[in-house]
């Protein structure tokens, strides 16, 4: 999917898109509820419209503005071992196959079947978001090799269809079909990958679908893998000029190799930027967990039993589900939907409580405000437990001016928490919006002084100190 930017800020990502009004909007331009006390619901400032959170979604960064990163892919670690082995056992196969054809043939196609099985585990992988070449272990393990026989009649079919035109007698048809093929090459590798399935990587309605919902940047990617092509063509005729000839074929296969990896990874990356459009979504980018638009069976019954009315047979499921899936981020927020939606205020409260710990430890400080500002709406006097939670939420809240609920956050967290590492920070921000907000020099000092007297090496002592004198008070 492409990035979308905001419609009033367009150098902003946004967060937030009105499906009503297909408009994207970023964090500035939402109502995060001023009638409620500061915190609510997020809607669309002119129409009023519930927004959908879009979150890392649409934090893929453009293929093209990357391509440094395809190249240096190979690069890593996991990768340039497996290079390595395999310049290694080419080099074998050169001495040991001299005299025996069989060692050499044999050497040479499971060289290329491993190549081809890697090469597409790359695919898999970018495509997931993960951006790390595979392992060894990996490698030997799922389905084997049979991608390669998949592959092989892939390319059969193409060439078959060539060999049918050519029959026309037309060098005009020949021409076409064979441009065509050549075009559709990466959508096809793409669709095999992905799906493993030789009837739709040659599926004409399939392979237009990816094709159109990729756009102008499909003939973009074509352009790159055609020039990947000629590069590695280059290369091998210098090669061939430059190196003796005991070590051409080790060289043509780390050549072979290290190409391959650059354009497979291209094209994964390629459906993980369109991943929306092409229907292959990755759930969360930070988790890198592979998530395809078909319905998982615990999203399809809890979604039949709420709309039979069975909702705490539906709340049963997702509990069930994330007892041994405490990270999946996309069904603790159908839980939290659904029980905020119940009205069920102890299930409720109880879940927030370790769901926004887990948000908070993801670093996904948009969505834990305005899931927090949810349980507000149930319970005006909640409060995670967790001060670190307490603390990134009141960073949230203070840069949106609401002083009051960053008080009642922070108010007596060297009671409640005396061992929490960022206790001077969490004060240090009190102050602020003491001063900001109520402008209450006398209750910001005490915090103030509080800080120096028991932090004396806080990083920050300089704006304490700062502050304390525009309190008035003695440094």
């Amino acid at each position: 999917m492409p990035r979308q930017y905001c419609k009033y800020h367009p150098l902003e990502p946004a967060l937030w898109y009105d499906p009503r009004s297909h408009a994207a909007y970023c964090e500035r331009c939402v109502d995060s509820g001023e009638t409620l006390g500061g915190v609510g619901q997020a809607k669309c400032y002119l129409y009023g419209n519930e927004l959908t959170y879009l979150g890392s979604a649409n934090t893929a960064q453009p293929f093209w503005e990357r391509l440094g990163a395809f190249f240096r892919f190979p690069f890593k670690r996991a990768s340039l071992i497996i290079m390595g082995l395999l310049i290694l056992l080419m080099v074998l196969i050169s001495v040991v196959g001299a005299p025996s054809i069989f060692v050499a043939v044999v050497g040479g196609i499971f060289v290329l079947a491993f190549i081809a099985r890697y090469g597409f585990l790359v695919l898999e992988q970018s495509a997931e978001g993960r951006f790390h070449p595979p392992t060894l272990g990996e490698a030997f393990s799922g389905s084997g090799f049979n991608i390669l026989f998949q592959q092989i009649a892939v390319q059969i079919i193409f060439v078959g269809f060539t060999v049918v035109v050519s029959f026309l007698e037309s060098g005009f048809l020949n021409a076409i079909a064979s441009a065509l093929v050549v075009l559709i090459w990466p959508a096809s590798m793409m669709l095999l990958a992905m799906e493993r399935s030789i009837t739709l990587a040659v599926n004409p309605s399939a392979i237009w679908h990816l094709i159109r919902s990729i756009g102008w940047a499909y003939l973009l990617l074509y352009a790159f893998l055609f020039l990947l092509l000629g590069a590695q063509a280059t290369l091998f005729q210098v090669f061939v000029q430059e190196i003796p000839p005991r070590l051409l074929l080790p060289g043509f296969v780390g050549l072979m190799f290290y190409f391959l990896i650059v354009s497979f990874h291209l094209m994964g990356y390629v459906v993980f930027q369109y991943q929306s459009d092409i229907g292959f979504v990755a759930e969360d980018q930070l988790a890198k967990e592979k998530r395809r638009l078909k319905v998982e069976p615990v999203n399809a019954v809890s979604e039949l039993m709420i709309k039979e009315g069975q909702y705490e047979r539906a709340v049963q499921v997702l509990t069930k589900y994330l007892k041994q899936n405490p990270d999946s981020i996309r069904h603790h927020e159908n839980l939290a939907k659904l029980l905020l939606a119940l009205r069920d205020r102890n299930e409720a409260l109880a879940h927030g409580q370790f769901f926004l710990n887990l948000l908070s430890e993801r670093g996904d400080d948009a969505r834990l405000y305005f899931l927090f500002s949810r349980y507000l709406e149930l319970d005006p006097g909640f409060k995670p437990e967790q001060p670190g939670v307490c603390l990134c939420l009141a960073e949230q809240l203070f840069l949106r001016g609401k002083y009051q609920q960053v008080c009642q956050l922070l108010a007596n967290m060297h009671k409640s928490a005396p061992d929490f590492d960022l206790l001077p920070d969490a004060y240090l921000l009190m102050a602020r919006s003491l001063l900001d907000g109520f402008n209450n020099e006398s209750k910001a000092s005490q915090y103030l002084k509080f800080v120096k007297a028991k932090y004396p090496t806080f990083s920050q002592l300089g704006e304490v100190e700062a502050l304390l004198l525009e309190c008035g008070g003695a440094v």
